[in-house]
C-alpha cells in the first residue's frame, strides 16, 4: 500500500495519523458527548443537507455554508477570540443565502439563545480537551485535503510551496478559516495536501466525541477533526514540508524557475482584505423619494457644515 501511494502521490512523504479508531477504539458511547441544542446540532452535522427540515440549516459537515459561518460566530465567543474587520472567513463574503428560514432563525437568535449555545459548545471543547488529555496525548498528527476552485487558493498554495523549495525556505505563511475540517482514513485524495501535527488546544472536537442521534445520519464524517485557528488575521505559519501536491495534477506554461520564486514571495501576501457587501434597505419602498425641500435642505446643512 505504501509503494502504491508513493507512486500515485510522487510529491508527497507518506505521513503517520494519529487516528480515532486507534485512540478510542470501536466503542465510542464511553466517550461520545451529547449536544442538547437542536441549532448547534445541526451546525457542526448535516443539518438541512440530509433533505430533511426546510427550517434547519446546512451543517459544517454538509460543507462550509450557512451553519458554518454561525458555528465559526459560536466558537468565536465560546473561546474568546475574534478576527480583525476585513479578516474574517472567506464565507461571510462569498455566501449568500436564499433561504428565508435563515433570515427568520437570525430574527430568533437574541442573546440569551447565544449564550446557551456558546455554552455548550464550550463544553464540547472541554470534553474533547478531557478526553484526548486522559489518553495521553498533546498533539494529533492529522491531514487536509485542498481541491483547487475558482478563487485560486489551492493553486496559490502550490506557487508557495514550489517557491518555497526553490528559494531553500522552510516556513511559509498561508491564509486559513477559523474552523477547518482534517481527517485520519485519507479518504479523499484531493489536489493540495496539508500534514500538520496540532496541539490538542487547538482541536474543538472530533467525530468521535460527537454522539450521533438515533435514526438521524451519523453527526459527522468518521476520522473527521475540527480545529481552531484563533488568528487575529487568519494567517499562520507552517513548516514548508508539510504541503503535498500532486505533480500530475498541475502544469506550468513554462519552466518555473528561482527568478520566478524570488518574483513570487516579493509580491505574495497571506493576509486578504475582503469588504463587505452592502445590500440597500429599500425593502417595500419603491415609489418613495425625498422631496425636492429636503434636498435643498440636506445641501445647505452640508454647505453650512463645510464651512464652519
Amino acid at each position: 500500500i505504501a509503494l502504491s501511494l508513493q507512486k500515485a502521490l510522487p510529491q508527497m512523504t507518506i505521513f503517520k495519523v494519529t487516528k480515532q479508531t486507534g485512540i478510542f477504539g470501536i466503542d465510542d458511547s464511553n466517550h461520545a458527548f451529547h449536544i442538547n441544542d437542536d441549532l448547534l446540532f445541526d451546525c457542526i452535522g448535516i443539518g438541512r443537507g440530509n433533505g430533511h427540515g426546510p427550517k434547519r440549516v446546512s451543517g459544517f459537515n454538509f460543507g462550509k455554508q450557512f451553519g458554518y459561518a454561525l458555528l465559526t460566530y459560536f466558537a468565536s465567543r465560546a473561546l474568546n477570540f475574534r478576527r480583525v474587520p476585513f479578516c474574517e472567513d472567506r464565507i461571510y463574503t462569498s455566501f449568500f443565502s436564499r433561504q428565508d428560514a435563515d433570515t427568520e432563525l437570525l430574527s430568533s437568535l437574541n442573546e440569551n439563545r447565544i449564550a446557551v449555545i456558546c455554552s455548550e459548545l464550550l463544553s464540547l471543547y472541554q470534553h474533547t480537551q478531557t478526553k484526548l488529555a486522559q489518553v495521553g496525548l498533546g498533539s494529533v498528527a492529522i491531514r487536509r485535503e485542498i481541491k483547487s476552485d475558482e478563487h485560486g487558493y489551492a493553486e496559490t498554495i502550490v506557487r508557495l510551496k514550489k517557491s518555497a523549495d526553490l528559494l531553500g525556505f522552510t516556513e511559509v505563511q498561508i491564509e486559513m478559516d477559523t474552523l477547518n475540517s482534517f481527517g485520519d482514513e485519507g479518504a479523499y485524495c484531493a489536489d493540495v495536501t496539508l500534514q500538520l501535527t496540532v496541539p490538542i488546544k487547538d482541536v474543538l472536537y472530533c467525530s468521535r466525541l460527537v454522539a450521533n442521534r438515533p435514526g438521524q445520519p451519523d453527526t459527522m464524517e468518521s476520522g473527521e477533526w475540527v480545529i481552531v485557528n484563533r488568528s487575529s488575521t487568519g494567517v499562520v505559519s507552517l513548516p514548508a514540508s508539510s504541503i503535498g501536491f500532486r505533480s500530475d495534477m498541475w502544469r506550468e506554461d513554462r519552466p518555473f524557475t528561482t527568478k520566478d520564486a524570488e518574483k513570487f514571495m516579493a509580491n505574495y501576501t497571506p493576509i486578504v482584505l475582503r469588504p463587505s457587501y452592502r445590500t440597500l434597505q429599500r425593502h417595500g419602498t419603491h415609489g418613495l423619494r425625498p422631496t425636492v425641500k429636503q434636498k435643498l435642505v440636506r445641501n445647505a446643512l452640508a454647505y453650512l457644515c463645510g464651512n464652519a
